[in-house]
């Protein structure tokens, strides 16, 4: 297994490849896992680096490996491991190659231009715009270089996989889409029950990035405090961060920094109501993490959120970028202590059915299919 990322368990993407990793030792599979340390840099600027540095760190990391033992699958995070592919068929043509997707930057991308015009996001210099538009295309061909190169494509949503299969024309068999999971401790300490305190108690989790709607995360916060005196708000997110939260909000906040996903459960558990209105996700896994511990979900119909939630059962679903949307289902919710136990009854259900342990069960028998 090969990743850009640190092997840091606390962090989205990365914490996804450790827990993966793990969860397939666990079944009794041997996995060696190559790092952004071990992939090494030297160019620094992100663009750049991808483009030109990441493709080839890839394909050297892959045939130091091959060339050491037989693997019978390379599994890569993201696109720019093309070259990798193209050495593994090469080099060891029993091989499977697998890319895997966090969110596939091409429908990172179609999705969040909407986005990106309706709110003026482009702030940059006329120079640095230039070279964006430069550098787009050039890294688009690496998302069509894996489209042809893998063997498969492990994604965590249903809408990348179609946005693989309409708009790269990857076969449906080489596509399994594979829900991520919240942490094991999670699933095996009881929540607490739902209470009316604690649905007086909102909860934000996410990165303060432009992908994940601060915007509407900060007017669905102020719409319910506006119409629900005496609710409280915690938003957890980097701390560098926080004085731009507090410009968003008239409501008051309580703003925490990052933490341990140990940690972290103590929050989940202190609150009923989780927001997560983000534009785009290629998955998400903070809101199902709210689900374990019986949180009642409001999120936009995206990403993970898309195919787990049964709108009106275990969350709810709203359209992506309508704050007024959150906040009414958020009060409505709020002001139903009966049908937010129900809720979170179902959500707990639905946290406990998408562990580690069928993530690695689905990969293997997806391996051995694209075999």
């Amino acid at each position: 297994m090969m990743a850009n990322v640190p092997a840091d368990p606390d962090r989205g993407a990365a914490g996804t490849e450790v827990q993966t990793a793990r969860a397939l030792r666990l079944l009794g599979h041997e996995v060696d896992n190559v790092w952004a340390d071990d992939l090494g840099r030297r160019i620094q600027h992100g663009n750049l680096h991808i483009l030109f540095e990441l493709p080839r760190a890839y394909e050297r990391a892959a045939l130091r490996a091959l060339r050491t033992k037989a693997y019978d699958v390379v599994h890569v995070n993201q696109p720019h491991g093309y070259r990798a592919a193209k050495a593994v068929h090469r080099l060891a043509p029993g091989t499977v190659f697998i890319h895997r997707s966090h969110g596939f930057e091409l429908h990172v991308e179609a999705t969040m231009a909407r986005w990106n015009a309706q709110y003026g996001q482009d702030r940059r210099g006329i120079a640095r715009r230039l070279a964006s538009r430069t550098l787009a295309p050039l890294l688009a061909r690496h998302s069509h270089a894996i489209a042809r190169e893998a063997d498969g494509h492990v994604v965590s949503s249903t809408l990348d996989a179609d946005f693989l299969a309409e708009r790269l024309h990857v076969d449906r068999a080489k596509i399994a889409v594979i829900p991520q999971a919240a942490p094991d401790g999670y699933l095996r300490t009881e929540p607490l029950p739902m209470t009316r305190e604690r649905l007086r108690r909102v909860l934000y989790v996410g990165q303060f990035a432009f992908v994940k709607a601060p915007m509407i995360v900060a007017e669905a916060m102020n719409r319910i405090a506006a119409a629900e005196p005496g609710v409280s708000f915690t938003w957890v997110c980097d701390q560098s961060h926080h004085h731009a939260v507090r410009s968003l909000l008239s409501a008051p906040v309580e703003l925490l920094h990052w933490t341990s996903q140990e940690a972290l459960r103590a929050i989940y558990d202190a609150h009923g109501l989780f927001l997560f209105p983000s534009f785009f996700e290629g998955f998400g896994k903070a809101f199902l993490e709210a689900m374990s511990r019986g949180l009642c979900v409001v999120a936009s119909d995206a990403g993970g959120m898309h195919d787990l939630i049964d709108h009106g059962r275990n969350g709810c679903l709203v359209p992506p970028g309508d704050a007024e949307a959150v906040a009414d289902a958020a009060l409505a919710i709020m002001r139903d202590p009966d049908r937010a136990e129900r809720m979170s009854a179902a959500a707990i259900a639905t946290g406990r059915e998408h562990t580690w342990e069928r993530v690695a069960r689905e990969l293997t028998a997806f391996y051995e299919a694209r075999r």
